[in-house]
């Protein structure tokens, strides 16, 4: 789990890089990033607030953050299954049309 932290209260930042600084990366080496505001960004935004509430304890800090890690690990990978279903809905109806273009071909030449 690599976090980035960027929130606007000084005193949580420096509580939040305490409590987890064995998990502290750059913004673009993280996972997600942990923030008191919602800001634009192309990770996964743990929101101090909505996500976990104040105050909060750092065993509890850690446990929803390992949560909140576990569901977006879960979450591509059932996207890719979806996508992995479609696509083999999809090359089966080809077939199945490309079977029955045969057939009729078959039996048009007979």
């Amino acid at each position: 789990m690599k976090i980035s932290f960027e929130c606007e209260c000084i005193l949580l930042q420096k509580t939040l890089l305490m409590f987890c600084k064995d998990f502290i990366v750059e913004h673009k080496d993280c996972d997600f990033v942990v923030s008191d505001r919602k800001i634009a960004t192309q990770k996964p935004l743990f929101l101090i607030g909505s996500h976990i509430n104040l105050p909060f304890t750092k065993q509890n800090l850690l446990n929803l953050l390992e949560e909140f890690y576990s569901a977006i690990q879960i979450k591509p990978s059932v996207q890719e299954n979806l996508e992995k279903d479609s696509l083999e809905k999809e090359v089966l109806a080809l077939i199945e049309e490309f079977k029955k273009d045969i057939i009729s071909l078959i039996r048009s030449r007979s």
